[in-house]
């Protein structure tokens, strides 16, 4: 016959049987104040948006630090790790995130927080030191051909003229949308642009007879006029 489990054992069994020093948890908390430095760090020297959050860069360390003490408790205790899952499932964060490169360093802070949380060291620091090293050879070394998208506004416009201008300074175009309006026309075209030619390719639509305004974007929001 099977021994009836009271409420009391129950929650005994659920205690992982081990205990942490002070000396561990300052251990844990100060390796992983370290590794947050190093990320921020490299996010300072890969940031290529337009301004730079300092506070933004700051949260990414105590991130860090929170999710490692968070993981220090639950680590050690089954039935709060169960209380943390169902506490954490009522909570919303609503803030966007306008360059999606941040959210790699949020989830980057988040890991180093977790791992050494539950005093995997070596893998927090090894690993830190691999993607801080492949986020810096990609951003200085790797460069991609951006494409740019160009509005035109305009109240006449020759189409031969234009067609002649994106062959002479694009690798290659192609019109995305046309607007017609009583007094004002306007078209948007994807160029691909050939190298330095941006200037060139601006003046030369912009000196167009009945063109009013030219814009040319890329999509990561770098905007000339």
């Amino acid at each position: 016959m099977a021994e009836n489990l009271n409420i009391a054992d129950l929650i005994t069994s659920l205690q992982f049987g081990t205990t942490i020093t002070s000396a561990d948890i300052v251990i844990s908390l100060v390796i992983t104040f370290i590794t947050s430095l190093f990320i921020f760090y490299i996010y300072k020297k890969t940031y290529s948006g337009v301004l730079y959050s300092r506070e933004f860069n700051v949260t990414l360390i105590i991130v860090s630090l929170v999710v490692s003490v968070i993981m220090i408790g639950i680590s050690r205790n089954l039935a709060l790790s169960l209380g943390l899952i169902g506490a954490l499932s009522i909570v919303r964060f609503r803030n966007a995130v306008k360059d999606p490169k941040d959210v790699t360093f949020i989830f980057w802070s988040i890991s180093v927080g977790i791992v050494n949380g539950v005093q995997f060291y070596k893998l927090s620091i090894t690993s830190s030191i691999f993607i801080g090293i492949v986020l810096l050879l990609l951003s200085r070394n790797v460069t991609f051909k951006e494409p740019y998208v160009m509005v035109l506004k305009y109240t006449a416009l020759d189409y031969k003229t234009l067609d002649s201008i994106l062959q002479k300074y694009c690798q290659k175009y192609k019109l995305r949308s046309t607007t017609l309006q009583d007094n004002l026309n306007e078209k948007t075209i994807e160029v691909m642009v050939k190298k330095a030619k941006e200037d060139s390719l601006l003046k030369e639509v912009k000196n167009l007879q009945g063109m009013k305004q030219v814009m040319m974007f890329t999509y990561t929001g770098k905007l000339s006029e």
